[in-house]
This record gives C-alpha cells, structure tokens and sequence, in this order.
C-alpha cells in the first residue's frame, strides 16, 4: 500500500486494481439488480438507531464509517458513529509532511498514488471535488527515467516509453514483460470477482480466495508463482523484483504471488493535490460520526447480558492521558493492526498476529544530484529513480536488502526554494526507502561529498513505518468478523496490502453489518408485510 513510486517499472505491463460493486453471496442483498434499493421502510415504521464504534481513522475505518452511513440511511436506519483514533490526523499510513515547512510544499510520508480503476479512491476523489495532482515526478536534467541497480552496477536503465525503450525491453526480455501482462490481467481478473455479485460483500476472506482460484497466487512465492507461468530470469530478477522492494520492501523469493502481480499494477497512477489523506478525511466528514483524535481505546468488552460493547478510552494530549472514559455500542469496528493497538479484552478472541515490515522513510531537499561514482555509473547523471535487486548468483529467496543496502531512492520533483536574501535556488526533493535509519553521512556518500559538508541538505524529514506485512505466501487468512458485534478490518493486508484494498476491506465489514440488521429486522417481521424482492 505504501509508495507505489514503481508506476514506470514496466510500461508494457498494464496496470488493474480494484473496481467495486455491491451484492452478497447467498443471503439478501442490501441492493438490488443495478443498483436499485427495492427494500425500503415506509414513513409510518420507526427508524431504528444503531451506535458504532470504529477504532482507527485510516482507509479502511473511514471508509467504513462512510459506507455504513450511506448503507444504513438507504435502509432507514440512524446510525450514530464514533471516531476513535490516537494520532492528531486522519489517514492512518496515508500522511503528508511539509517541505522546509511550507504548507505548499506538501511531500507524502506514507501511500503515494492510486491508479484509476481504484473505484473506492478513485470514485470518492471525484464526488468530493478532490483536485489530481499533476505527476511531475523526477527532474528534467535530461536524466533516465528509471535504473536498476544491484549494489554494484545498473543492469537497465529506461527512459520513457518510446519504441527505443520497447526495442531495449524485448531484445533484453524477450516474451517475458508480455507473459507478466497477461499473468496480471487474469490473475487481477480474478481479485476484481470480489467487488461484484455474487461474492460482495464476502464473510470468509479464505473461502473467497478459494473460489475465486487465487490460492495459487497466494499459497506460492513471487518467484515460484512466475515461473510456474513461463516468467523467469532475467526479468523476474530485475525489473519485477525491484518492483517488489519498492513496493513491499520483499525480494521474491519471500513475497507472494498475488502481491508480486500487484506490484506490477501501476499503470494510470495519480495522487490528490495535498495529500491522499484528504479522500478519507472528507469521508469521515461525509459520515458525520463523532471523531475523538488523540484517543487511544484501551479495552473492549462485552455487557453482561446484552449484545453490546463497552469500549474504554484514554484521551491524550501530546502524548499524556488527561482523561479516561467509557462508551456502549451494538457495534465496534476495530480497523487497525490489533498487535499494534495495545487494546485489552476478556471477550474478543484476539486476530492472527503477522509480521509487519519496518521501513525507514527519509525524505530530504538538496541543491545537489546523486553521485554517477557512488553508483559506479559512466553517466554524467543517474536515473532520477533508482530501484534495486540483488546481484545475480544470490538465492531468490535471500531475505534482506542485499549489498545496495537501500530499496529505493528517487527524484520526488524540483523544488525552487528561495534563500533569505531573496534568491530562489533549485534544489531537489528526494525519498529514500530502506530497511535501517540512512543517516546524513550516508546521503553526502551518495552525492559524493564530504560527509562534514554543511547545507547539504537544507531539509529532512524521517519516519519509520510498520508500514505493511511480509506477505508471506499463506492459505488462510483472518476473518473479518471476530464475534457477534465486533469486526476486523486488518485481514485484508496479508492478502493485499495498499489503500484501495483497505478501503474496500472496510466498505465489506460496512455492507456485512448493516446486511446483518436487515436479516434481523425481517425475521422479526410477519411474513409477506413486505413482498418486494431483496
């Protein structure tokens, strides 16, 4: 989910996500053939008030909290939402900073882009009047658009998409970018069933991936999975894995499959103007629910007797807990990784713990270009962005970063910044991935300077993420419903990881609750007061 910088990886490969529908497998749907809402309550029928609570304020608990009011009002219920989340932000993994702190140098920490046939993003960018920003990644030094390096050499460099590109591409690759697009397309093809009826919004996240024959994409590595499918060596090694570790800090000996075909998907990439957080602030808006920043939850437990919850909060102020207090819900959405959330509960079965990657983000503005001899380059200029791999003779399954020792570096754009007398000076803005903290001294390295050498850099920014799982291959994976009237929307990233898909994991936990109120509603109606077909 998290940068998503590789959208000039492959540009042969097309790029497929999510697109989203609204229908339920084997129980009533909440909406009919086309879209249509053939269940409505009429005006003499008491509205029925619903209290939720939804732990977390990034993709998948504001879109849940958005999805679940629009659900709700089309089947005449009044839903009451609370916000709990403990950052002062909304956006969870989806953050901007500020170059030099100037709120109009906004730089994003976290999610990067999303691609058009991201439905939920795309869609809710467009209803809210969210501005796209215009991708002017890189510099126009006259430098290739994207390198390859394995910690010693560039294998490839690209610059473009030209028919020179394509030439170097196929004379290098052969058949395999083309056999990687149409792995994508059927594999992607498959996924996208899970936004249509009959299978959303699903209950089991395992069954569904059965059906819809993704296991095999998830039950094998990256490496594994492509060579099964005729895709080896040296295209797996070099421009897929280096879209891996960009994308998922993961070589492909330790990625799955499905993710692996993610990370290929990144065609039609774009970003809203002032941090994607916006598209979920403006949902938590829409909800109308009640938000409490700053607030950790600290437990949740079932009342005695009753088919509600308590949750228990601490509210904070810059870090220090000023106040505690206690609320009941028929509902509690906890839609943050709960290994990392540090709630308590005697009631709750607690989810699967996976690993989740920690990446170091450095983001820092300079006046001055990467050195072409730290990279061992005979080119006056470097790529603007540059990916890495290991050297050949390494296992596939090698496990960390390797001798590059970082899995990304990149020109984010040109930067006029103007000095205290007045000059406007040119600097660039850079980011950084790696698996370690990569210090000043490492950054004058790469630009070939003195490591004592002052104003270097004249703005950083640094931020470790436990930014996604390993993604591991895997046959299982957690369900979304914990116990009757608590849910979960984390077990989505071990499938796939990235804002769309946690966005949708929250819209399904959204369309499952408000599916179980309307099944309750009519059991306990008499039957034929209402005959119109759900």
């Amino acid at each position: 989910m998290f940068s998503r910088t590789s959208r000039v990886v492959v540009a042969s490969v097309a790029g497929l996500l999510c697109t989203t529908y609204f229908l339920l497998p084997g129980h009533a749907s909440i909406l009919g053939p086309g879209g249509q809402q053939p269940f409505v309550l009429t005006d003499q029928e008491p509205q029925l008030v619903k209290r939720v609570a939804v732990i977390g304020a990034g993709a998948a608990g504001s879109s849940a909290a958005y999805f679940l009011k629009e659900y709700a009002e089309k089947h005449d219920y009044r839903v009451n939402i609370t916000i709990y989340e403990r950052n002062n932000y909304i956006g969870g993994r989806t953050t901007t900073v500020d170059a030099y702190d100037d709120p109009e140098e906004p730089v994003e920490l976290g999610g990067s882009i999303f691609v058009e046939v991201n439905k939920n993003m795309f869609d809710a960018a467009k209803l809210f009047g969210l501005p796209i920003a215009e991708f002017n990644t890189g510099s126009t030094d006259g430098a290739a658009e994207l390198g390859v390096w394995d910690g010693k050499q560039f294998l490839i460099t690209i610059d473009g998409g030209g028919l020179w590109e394509t030439i170097k591409l196929v004379w290098r690759y052969g058949l395999s970018p083309l056999r990687t697009q149409n792995l994508v397309k059927k594999t992607v093809g498959n996924f996208l069933k899970m936004y249509e009826a009959p299978v959303f919004p699903w209950k089991s996240l395992s069954t569904t991936a059965y059906e819809l024959e993704l296991l095999p994409a998830t039950t094998n590595t990256g490496f594994e999975f492509l060579k099964a499918n005729n895709i080896n060596p040296p295209f797996t090694t070099e421009l897929i894995q280096a879209s891996t570790r960009v994308n998922y800090a993961s070589n492909l000996g330790h990625i799955h499959g499905l993710e692996t075909m993610v990370a290929m998907s990144t065609d039609g990439a774009m970003a809203i103007a002032g941090g994607n957080w916006r598209i979920f602030d403006k949902m938590v808006q829409t909800s109308k629910a009640g938000l409490h920043l700053e607030t950790r939850v600290t437990n949740i437990e079932r009342v005695q007797g009753k088919h509600t919850w308590t949750v228990n909060a601490l509210k904070l102020e810059e870090g220090v807990e000023i106040q505690s207090f206690e609320d009941e819900y028929d509902e509690v959405i906890i839609a943050t990784p709960w290994q990392f959330s540090n709630i308590t509960s005697q009631s709750i079965p607690a989810p699967e713990e996976i690993k989740y990657v920690n990446l170091h983000v450095t983001l820092f503005a300079s006046p001055y270009r990467l050195s072409p001899k730290y990279f061992n380059s005979d080119e006056d200029l470097v790529p603007d962005m540059i990916l890495t791999t290991i050297p050949e003779g390494f296992d596939p399954h090698y496990r960390t970063v390797g001798p590059a020792k970082f899995w990304s570096v990149n020109i984010l754009r040109t930067l006029d910044r103007k000095l205290e007398n007045g000059v406007k000076r040119r600097e660039y803005l850079y980011k950084i991935f790696s698996p370690e903290p990569w210090s000043d001294e490492q950054i004058h390295e790469m630009m070939g300077l003195p490591k004592d050498t002052k104003n270097a850099l004249s703005w950083s920014h640094r931020k470790l993420w436990q930014a996604y799982p390993a993604e591991e291959p895997r046959s299982a994976f957690q369900e979304a419903q914990l116990d009757f009237g608590v849910w979960y929307t984390a077990g989505m990233e071990a499938f796939i990881s990235c804002m769309e898909t946690m966005s949708l994991s929250g819209k399904n936990v959204a369309a499952n609750i408000v599916e179980g109120w309307v099944s309750a509603r009519r059991s306990e109606e008499v039957p034929g007061q209402h005959d119109k077909p759900v």
